[in-house]
């Protein structure tokens, strides 16, 4: 009798377990497609905002109203945009809470936006098979393929001029071209100690039209 009640034990108790494992996995997957559906409608509602006249980042606002009103969530200030890897990802202001590579796509603080002549835009991101691994592709990216900022209702195109990987020391130099606008992206190389380097150089800057 012992020995089947403790059989019936294991049981149960396996039972659960993959109970509880199945209610992780779901929960996982329901935060994955939310936050999915959340950066869409945030990529969404900065096209948007790009169509209208650009505005002054400081707003007075009275001490009554600050009181009564809602805080606005936080809307990106850039879009990056690599058509060869369907990479489309906003990114927040250099002083955002949000600026964080284990958050998003980070702008480095010794970056330049895309409006600033001869300026250059580094950003970092993860890579390997994680959620927040936004750079896991950029491995499939060859010499002359495009990047894309758009910025302040302006989009900056660039091509890929250069990549190569460096020792991860904490220091980073980069190879780029002084006499003209770059854009820089960072990430890790997978089970080394290596970061992968990619030199993009402005071949041009338009209007943005969504």
């Amino acid at each position: 009798m012992r020995t089947k009640d403790k059989r019936k034990s294991l049981k149960l108790v396996g039972f659960l377990l993959i109970i509880l494992g199945l209610s992780t996995l779901s929960f996982k997957m329901i935060s994955y497609i939310f936050k999915n559906i959340e950066e869409k409608e945030n990529i969404t509602n900065f096209k948007d905002n790009q169509e209208q006249k650009v505005e002054d980042d400081k707003e007075t606002i009275t001490e009554d109203k600050a009181d009564t009103t809602p805080k606005a969530k936080e809307q990106y200030i850039a879009l990056l945009e690599i058509p060869k890897i369907n990479l489309e990802k906003g990114l927040y202001d250099i002083k955002s809470k949000n600026n964080n590579v284990d958050k998003n796509i980070q702008i480095l603080k010794e970056s330049n936006m895309p409006d600033v002549e001869n300026g250059n835009l580094i950003l970092a991101g993860h890579s390997g098979n994680g959620q927040k691994a936004y750079f896991k592709d950029l491995v499939k990216l060859t010499k002359d393929d495009i990047a894309t900022i758009v910025y302040k209702n302006r989009k900056y195109s660039y091509k890929l001029v250069d990549n190569y990987e460096i020792e991860k020391t904490g220091k980073t130099t980069f190879n780029c071209s002084l006499s003209t606008k770059t854009l820089t992206l960072i990430t890790c190389k997978e089970d080394t100690n290596k970061q992968l380097i990619y030199i993009f150089e402005e071949i041009e800057e338009s209007d943005y039209n969504g």
